[in-house]
């Protein structure tokens, strides 16, 4: 199957088409090329469709590190990125961009998705790649609310396709329970039709795995074991990922939806603005080409101290994890390093979900069942490969700290750390405990409030739709 390509005029042209189907929360009068009742016709116009709609989560994940890890102890701003300070400090207001822009890009993508949904079926195509289109549709679209319920709460929930504004601001907040409930229908959808990787080449595209593993990951975001258990134990069981023995080679821009690779952003090194430019943002100010090459390093999401000393003695991940650059002491993730020839030029992708995270889903899960035993085997699988010895012993509240400090290091930098703290209840707790340390730039400033595990409801979407209530602190 092609890899997920979309040439620079189809993409500018599906982006245009796109902005018309979710009214709330884009501009309605932006012109169109070609109108919609003309395109949605053909087996490949919708296979065009689905690559757009692909290609369109790019804008979310460029900056999703923004906030979901920017926020936590893991990484954090400097002198270099003032712009983001609110956001490390959590002194953001209603009328930030990198807010603003995640709800944005993420309903303009759901747009997308609804207007396939809405269209596909009464055209004539082969049946089974219609089948698989739906599927793809519904999967993204609940990969988009799951990251908009995690960060905002309630939010408007829109599974048909709008033509008219006066439909759009019929929308108002719906509560994380009926968002969730949707998420779950979508993925449960999506896992009956997706192929699995054993029968289709890994080229990007969403899969039953995939699906399986989004819907685990919304279970135990609700704390909902019992029915996370089952779906995650398939997944494993199915052996069709692994650990990769090399955990450098995971990240690789040469290795790329690797065996461990349930899900990822795609990215194209291939002049048509198709590339990523993670490893010219996280890259030390000041480096030049040491490190990457080309465009301006920009130190964004700097590693903090704090991260630094979470690594244990001889943990094989570290120097990938996270480095020091000694000029000037930064510290640095090496997990996106590429060589692109300026800007967005990179071909690193992003990863959403890979098969470490599931094994430690798991291992959460087993444990907070009473399976104490089973949930450190599936822990140690991931501890050995980065060279740790296994633990043993553990009761059940140390095992789920021990998983807690796992998870932050196998997977600090790729977008999980503040989902994490939230989930669990601790990131009061923790913010605070990382406040107190006072070590990090200008923590002395943070504001650690209880309100802050949601994010305000952008300002421009309240001032264009006044029905949409404000979260509570941010009134």
């Amino acid at each position: 199957m092609k890899k997920i390509r979309v040439v620079a005029a189809l993409a500018c042209c599906w982006t245009t088409l796109s902005m018309v189907s979710c009214t709330d929360f884009v501009d309605l009068k932006y012109p169109t090329i070609v109108g919609q009742d003309q395109y949605y016709n053909t087996q490949s116009d919708f296979q065009a469709a689905v690559n757009g709609l692909y290609a369109s989560l790019r804008p979310v994940y460029n900056d999703f590190h923004t906030l979901a890890e920017l926020p936590s102890d893991n990484t954090q701003a400097n002198d270099y990125t003032l712009g983001l300070l609110s956001l490390d400090q959590m002194t953001w207001l209603d009328n930030n961009t990198n807010i603003q822009n995640l709800w944005l890009n993420s309903y303009r993508v759901i747009g997308q998705a609804n207007t396939i949904l809405a269209r596909i079926n009464g055209i004539s195509m082969d049946e089974n790649v219609k089948a698989r289109f739906i599927a793809e549709a519904k999967f993204i679209r609940a990969l988009m609310y799951f990251n908009l319920v995690r960060f905002f709460g309630d939010v408007p929930l829109v599974v048909n396709e709008i033509k008219t504004e006066a439909e759009a601001y019929g929308y108002l907040r719906e509560s994380v329970q009926v968002v969730y409930d949707q998420i779950e229908l979508d993925l449960t959808d999506a896992i009956a039709i997706l192929p699995s990787v054993g029968q289709v080449e890994n080229d990007g595209r969403a899969t039953k795995g995939a699906a399986q593993g989004l819907l685990g990951t919304v279970y135990v975001a609700q704390r909902s074991f019992e029915e996370a258990l089952p779906i995650l134990a398939e997944l494993i069981g199915d052996g069709h990922y692994k650990l990769l023995d090399d955990y450098e080679a995971l990240f690789l821009a040469s290795n790329k939806n690797n065996e461990e690779m349930l899900f990822s952003i795609q990215y194209h090194s291939n002049g048509n603005a198709e590339g990523s430019n993670f490893s010219i943002l996280f890259a030390p100010f000041g480096s030049g080409t040491e490190i990457t090459s080309g465009g301006n390093p920009a130190q964004v999401n700097e590693g903090t101290q704090d991260l630094w000393d979470a690594f244990e003695e001889g943990d094989a991940r570290k120097p990938v994890a996270i480095a020091k650059y000694s000029p000037t002491g930064v510290y640095y993730t090496r997990k996106f390093l590429d060589k692109p020839t300026a800007n967005y030029e990179a071909s690193n992708n992003w990863p959403v979900l890979r098969y470490a995270d599931v094994k430690l889903l798991y291992a959460e899960t087993l444990n907070e069942l009473g399976r104490g035993s089973d949930a450190m085997d599936e822990l140690n699988d991931v501890r050995r490969r980065a060279d740790l010895d296994g633990l043993s012993g553990l009761g059940q509240a140390a095992l789920r700290d021990a998983i807690q400090r796992e998870r932050r290091v196998e997977l600090c930098f790729e977008g999980h750390r503040w989902f994490d703290l939230l989930r669990t209840g601790n990131m009061v707790d923790v913010m605070s405990a990382y406040k107190e340390k006072g070590v990090g730039y200008q923590v002395d400033s943070y504001e650690v409030d209880s309100y802050k595990v949601l994010l305000p409801i952008p300002f421009r979407e309240r001032s264009l739709n006044p029905k949409l209530t404000q979260n509570n602190g941010y009134e």
